[in-house]
């Protein structure tokens, strides 16, 4: 077992994948052939698929595990608890487009009981990433973010959490997919993939504007 292990598709830019607890990024299969002119970066959360464990998972935890294996200016795209991961790396390292599609930006109550819920030991399946994600504070964190990111939005039980997720950071373009439904990536990859693509884009045109 490696101490993160990161699996690559295609050739570009890196576009670094985080995935939905309690998912490895193998997650993310559907998508990767509809990528084009990025490499995919589907990455395993410590303690989860090919990764080694950290003492005390958490999403800082598995952002500054993460953070030492990708380069500067890297993209991010996250989905679910991968929404929050990116969110710490954007904060840490220097990174290029930020997508967050669907973000369980619960408020305490609800992380409470989410957490009471998953706390017990499964044998079956790794809670680790449940519980940092029912841990985070978004509302607390995520108005600190100091740099823009892309949120998508899906016809999913997360709309109307996302939507305010957008809204609680400072610089988040919006853009809502109304006729991707769940299972999202398994029955919408291309759509999604070309929404990423374009954000990511985007991104790449507006800091080339900016630079001196």
């Amino acid at each position: 077992m490696s101490d993160l292990h990161i699996a690559k598709h295609g050739e570009g830019a890196p576009l670094v994948l985080l995935p939905p607890a309690p998912h490895t990024g193998a997650f993310f299969a559907p998508l990767l052939p509809e990528l084009s002119g990025v490499q995919a970066w589907s990455v395993d959360y410590p303690g989860h698929g090919g990764s080694a464990p950290v003492a005390a998972p958490s999403i800082a935890a598995y952002a500054d595990a993460i953070i030492p294996h990708i380069p500067a200016g890297a993209h991010l795209l996250g989905f679910h608890t991968g929404t929050l991961v990116a969110v710490e790396i954007a904060r840490r390292a220097e990174v290029g487009a930020v997508v967050l599609i669907d973000i369980p930006a619960f408020g305490a109550a609800k992380r409470a009981e989410l957490a009471d819920k998953f706390s017990a030991p499964n044998p079956d399946r790794n809670n680790d990433a449940f519980l940092a994600a029912f841990a985070y504070d978004a509302h607390a964190v995520f108005p600190k973010l100091p740099k823009p990111v892309s949120v998508i939005a899906t016809q999913s039980g997360l709309l109307e959490l996302t939507r305010e997720a957008a809204a609680l950071l400072p610089d988040a373009q919006l853009t809502e997919l109304l006729d991707v439904t769940a299972p999202a990536f398994e029955g919408h990859a291309a759509r999604l993939a070309d929404t990423v693509l374009i954000l990511v884009n985007q991104h790449g045109e507006a800091a080339h504007r900016v630079r001196p």
